[in-house]
């Protein structure tokens, strides 16, 4: 099974961490959708769509590119959060969209990461040291399960 991870990490790079990670762990290729908006995947059998939370959300990118896309029936995707705060289902909203394009979501991995965006950015950041280790090899294992 070929496996690729599209990301967009664009602050500080938590979610590029966990998706290289993963990536390793998983024999996988990475794609970077802030530098390549339109990847081709259709050799691709598992489909991770990593992302930073945005008001609350995936990046705008992934979710145009999800919008966008066709996917083949036999197509599997996994999501992944990095955030701040780990309050809330973030990947919810991509859920949605997958599921009105009849595409499985096998699993999602949520972690948190070092947050400066806007009123956290006057008290120097929450979740500073993360993803820690500890949150990268919850994500190795995540991708073992999956995979």
């Amino acid at each position: 099974m070929k496996t690729v991870i599209i990301f967009a990490s664009t602050h500080h790079g938590n979610t590029k961490k966990v998706a290289e990670c993963m990536a390793v762990c998983a024999s996988a290729d990475l794609i970077n959708i802030t530098q390549d908006e339109d990847p081709d995947i259709s050799m691709y059998d598992r489909i991770g769509f990593a992302s930073g939370i945005y008001f609350h959300s995936f990046h705008e990118k992934i979710k145009r590119y999800i919008n966008n896309t066709s996917f083949r029936e036999d197509q599997k995707v996994f999501l992944v959060a990095t955030c701040g705060a780990a309050y809330m289902d973030y990947t919810k909203g991509v859920k949605k969209l997958l599921r009105q394009k009849n595409v499985a979501c096998i699993g999602s991995f949520v972690c948190r990461g070092y947050d400066t965006y806007g009123i956290f950015g006057k008290i120097g950041g929450i979740a500073k040291g993360h993803p820690s280790q500890k949150d990268l090899k919850r994500a190795e294992d995540f991708i073992k399960k999956i995979l």
